[in-house]
């Protein structure tokens, strides 16, 4: 039996890492910088005695405080306590193996490293969605010094919108792909600071706080107080009907100290365990504010940046004066509902790059058709030239981006942006960008979504990464046997959904948008189409998507059916009874891993293809209607309806309210957002008798 030491820098590890590894609830991470790092190291002792007791044949394994002894030992150590730096080194040395992180967080990636080393993976969240290697007799130590760093140090992980998008095992998961943005939430915030997190929250965060008919304590409306507080808009009369459709007036300094303490309340009541502010602007796609003080500033990416920079002051002085107990970093947002996408035109203001506020720029109607970086596509070519300009503004701030994986117009689609991710990441890297987020992660059901999670949480830790041998590695890894078909698959449904901007982004040129808009009656023109889909091809479009899924299907059927006849070959073997139920459902995950992965695809699968059925039969509709073609019109609406009883039958999984706690099932139908379409031309037909 192998002898295993896992050696802390603490007196007492041999009894009380256990203790340690489990005492967040605790601790204040901010004002206990060491038992902060105990808590860390010891949990990633933790990890490496659990994990390595499933790996080895047999190994007896203790945790001690001492540097030397026989067996192999694993050193545990952190440079900076107080830090929740990234990077870490792994080294062989005599006797064993040194995992050392330059803060915590640096000690707890080096330790998963190591159990990569073993064989160790964890594409998905939970037992489920790990990979473990086969027996070994011993542990497989580095060739040499590894040493790593994030390639993007401002943060790697999600928006977590909605109260209730909370997950101990998602925690866990972010962890060991070494990602370290996420939101606060009340029941995992301690395991998410032992795990390292960077707790965000925020976002449009002002339009329920300027809401017009707002009461203030002197009894009036703070439309009837403060009307001045609003944007003049391009005509020069404000509105109140249309107060949020330009930004506030940020030339208001009476504004802004209203502003500034709505924030600060914020950061010592519900929002005091969040250490980064997404602080946006409305979200109304409207204009900046015309008044002469404000057209002096600059454009709107000037007009927020004076904005987070006189919040800046005010949360500097309340730090100062002892009523704002922590740092907080402000994250400003490049983004065109906000009239910011473009870099500003003057200085950024000293005291951001001070204090290491940054902007998050989100290309939301980018094209994922084609690379960020493709010059042959325009409006990616667009999103490029704003995003260069902020990352050339004098004094620039850095940036990190903010993507649109699953965003909610795309949500519970079958997509996959594998292509995309291999050519985007390295080059928003490239480019200078330092941050990866995207919007809005799945907690459930991910499918083929697995591999996006996975090659995103890899490409944002090493924008270096070989993405062939981990294509290589994740197929053949979660797929087993049938890793070639599944990997066709993947191929197909990529290309079927390669125009998913075109058909569902926000804006007003998507199919989905014009769908939305359209009343149900004779249109006198046919579908505008948009830069990808033209006018009279939507039709034709989606049919071919439809047979590049439909492809994609009977491969996964077939794996499914192989799967089966594999599974039904032999008894399965006898087994002692699990010890406990969390043992009983490891046993069952590993049982039916590749049936079960299997068949979450094809059910993710068909939905995809119901809604993009129903999106190119509703455009067949519309344009039949509008060329007069009676009987291409009828066709399509009787196949609108039979799709929508199939749609109506099933429930799509999770969402969640907001604001607010709670969780909603949706059935498929009301979540491809063409529900109310289906209503409209019911009531135009009845209409037309």
């Amino acid at each position: 039996m192998d002898k295993i030491a896992i050696v802390l820098p603490y007196p007492g590890a041999e009894t009380q890492t256990p203790l340690w590894a489990f005492a967040e609830n605790t601790i204040d991470f901010r004002a206990q910088p060491a038992e902060a790092a105990r808590c860390t190291l010891a949990f990633a002792a933790v990890e490496l005695k659990n994990y390595l007791q499933r790996t080895l044949e047999s190994a007896s394994i203790a945790f001690t405080d001492q540097t030397s002894g026989g067996g192999l030992r694993i050193h545990l150590g952190v440079d900076d306590p107080g830090s929740k730096d990234g990077a870490f080194s792994l080294e062989a040395i005599p006797g064993g193996v040194s995992i050392r992180g330059a803060g915590r967080a640096g000690a707890l990636y080096g330790a998963y490293e190591f159990l990569r080393l073993q064989g160790w993976h964890w594409f998905a969240p939970g037992v489920d969605g790990e990979i473990a290697p086969p027996k070994a007799a011993a542990c497989r130590l580095p060739a040499g010094k590894i040493s790593a760093q994030p390639s993007f140090p401002l943060g790697r992980g999600f928006v977590f919108e909605c109260v209730s998008r909370e997950s101990a095992q998602l925690l866990l998961w972010m962890a060991r792909n070494r990602m370290n943005l996420s939101g606060f939430r009340p029941s995992t915030g301690p395991l998410g600071e032992k795990l390292c997190m960077s707790p965000a929250i925020g976002g449009h965060l002002f339009e329920p706080i300027l809401q017009p008919d707002r009461l203030l304590p002197s009894g009036l409306t703070l439309w009837e107080e403060r009307p001045e507080w609003f944007g003049l808009p391009e005509s020069g009369v404000r509105r109140k009907e249309l107060a949020h459709a330009t930004q506030f007036c940020v030339s208001q300094e009476s504004l802004m100290d209203f502003l500034a303490e709505e924030l600060l309340g914020y950061l010592r009541g519900p929002w005091r365990r969040s250490d980064r502010v997404d602080v946006w602007g409305f979200d109304t796609w409207g204009g900046i504010c015309k008044c002469p003080d404000c057209r002096r500033l600059g454009n709107g990416s000037d007009q927020s940046l004076h904005f987070v920079s006189r919040l800046r002051h005010r949360i500097d002085d309340a730090r100062a004066r002892g009523t704002l107990d922590h740092d907080v970093r402000l994250v400003l947002c490049a983004y065109e509902g906000t009239s910011t996408i473009a870099g500003p035109l003057h200085s950024v203001p000293e005291n951001l790059l001070a204090a290491g506020d940054y902007v998050t720029f989100y290309p939301i109607k980018r094209c994922y058709a084609h690379d960020f970086t493709a010059d042959r596509c325009a409006t990616n070519r667009a999103y490029r030239g704003h995003l260069e300009s902020w990352l050339a503004a004098r004094g620039a701030l850095p940036v990190m981006i903010g993507e649109y994986y699953n965003v909610s117009k795309y949500e519970d689609l079958p997509l996959l942006f594998t292509r995309r991710l291999a050519a985007d990441l390295p080059a928003y890297h490239r480019m200078g960008a330092r941050g990866m987020t995207y919007m809005h992660l799945p907690l459930v059901a991910w499918a083929m979504r697995t591999l996006t999670q996975a090659l995103y949480a890899q490409l944002s830790w090493d924008a270096t990464t070989d993405v062939a041998a981990f294509l290589e590695a994740y197929f053949r890894l979660w797929y087993g046997p049938h890793a070639a078909p599944m990997r066709k698959a993947y191929e197909l449904l990529e290309e079927a959904w390669s125009h998913v901007g075109q058909w569902r982004n926000w804006g007003p040129a998507s199919v989905l948008s014009q769908l939305q808009a359209w009343d149900g009656a004779t249109p006198e023109q046919p579908l505008a189409g948009n830069d990808e889909l033209t006018p009279g091809t939507l039709a034709a479009a989606g049919a071919r998507s439809l047979g590049l899924m439909e492809e994609a299907r009977g491969l996964m059927e077939e794996a499914a059916r192989a799967e089966r006849r594999r599974l039904a070959q032999g008894p399965e073997a006898a087994s002692a009874a699990a010890l406990n139920p969390i043992e009983a459902r490891e046993r069952e995950m590993r049982r039916g891993q590749y049936e079960r992965r299997l068949g979450e695809d094809r059910r993710l699968l068909r939905y995809g293809i119901e809604v993009m059925d129903l999106m190119a039969q509703a455009a067949a509709y519309h344009d039949g209607l509008a060329s007069g073609d009676a009987s291409a019109a009828e066709s399509a609406w009787t196949r609108m309806e039979a799709l929508e009883e199939q749609l109506d039958a099933y429930y799509l999984p999770i969402d969640y309210e907001q604001p607010g706690a709670g969780l909603v099932a949706r059935d498929a139908l009301t979540r491809s957002q063409l529900r109310d379409l289906m209503r409209r031309c019911r009531c135009a037909r009845a209409a037309r008798g």
